[in-house]
């Protein structure tokens, strides 16, 4: 019972120090960040890099038809929709050093982002969620079921979920929630406080877009 203890008091007090190193640690790049008022572009982007990735998930579906035809029986359609998510990732590990520029205006920072451009990093098929339907005519609807056309189909399913191309609703939707996670993203490692996270101003741009590059 003594050794127990001994080693659960160990255990606690092994905690509490990595808790207290963490702590410092995040102070230290804290007041690295807010000393003098300044900022260091060059260390906000060394933290950053060690984020990696931000990824975005899009919902949405994969949908293929198979027709049959022919002159005596007429038309036949059969058709499948499987949903899928498509994941994108801006890959900030590939974040140039100079990426990063800050100004200040009074007592309000704004720091200008220059960061890879989203792509698709991984779609997920859920064939659990398949819907499919068939149409014929009155000549086709005792004998012709349309199975084969729906196995077709659905053999088709992952070849077309990865060439699926974003609507530009969704590819809209990718670049604005990446744009937001990055600028949150900054505002947590150059913070100290909450009120100043609300001075700072961050813009978040793509590599490729207009403008000066950095």
């Amino acid at each position: 019972m003594v050794v127990a203890g001994v080693c659960c008091l160990l255990m606690i007090v092994g905690l509490g120090w990595m808790v207290a190193r963490d702590r410092a640690r995040e102070e230290r790049v804290a007041a690295l960040m807010t000393q003098r008022n300044t900022i260091d572009p060059e260390a906000v982007a060394r933290a950053v890099r060690t984020m990696k990735l931000v990824t975005v998930q899009i919902n949405t579906a994969v949908r293929i038809e198979k027709k049959v035809d022919s002159f005596f029986f007429g038309e036949g359609k059969a058709k499948v929709q499987v949903p899928v998510v498509a994941s994108y990732a801006t890959d900030l590990s590939k974040m140039r050093g100079s990426g990063i520029e800050v100004s200040r205006a009074a007592d309000r920072a704004t720091i200008k982002v220059r960061i890879p451009r989203p792509t698709r990093l991984a779609v997920e098929i859920f064939a659990e969620g398949e819907t499919s339907d068939v149409e014929k005519n009155w000549r086709r609807i005792v004998w012709w079921s349309g199975e084969d056309e729906l196995d077709k189909a659905r053999l088709e399913v992952p070849a077309e979920a990865r060439a699926l191309e974003l609507l530009p609703v969704h590819r809209l939707k990718v670049e604005n929630d990446t744009r937001e996670q990055v600028a949150r993203l900054i505002r947590m490692i150059v913070a100290g406080d909450p009120d100043e996270a609300d001075r700072l101003e961050v813009e978040v741009l793509f590599e490729d877009e207009a403008g000066p590059t950095p």
